[in-house]
């Protein structure tokens, strides 16, 4: 099984992407995500500590 992790750039932590857990402080979202192939793999979604996603452009 695959796990990517998406993290945002320049944040005030580090986020642990060294494991396919949810550990990290920031509580990333988990999705699934199928491949080409038809399995199944996880998507990590970590989330930013400045709330930045959260911010109109």
């Amino acid at each position: 099984m695959t796990t990517l992790h998406v993290v945002p750039i320049g944040d005030q932590v580090d986020h642990d992407t060294s494991t396919a857990d949810v550990d990290c402080v920031c509580g990333p979202e988990v999705r699934p995500a199928t491949q080409a192939d038809g399995s199944v793999g996880w998507l990590l979604v970590h989330h930013s500590l400045d709330g930045r996603e959260h911010a109109s452009p």
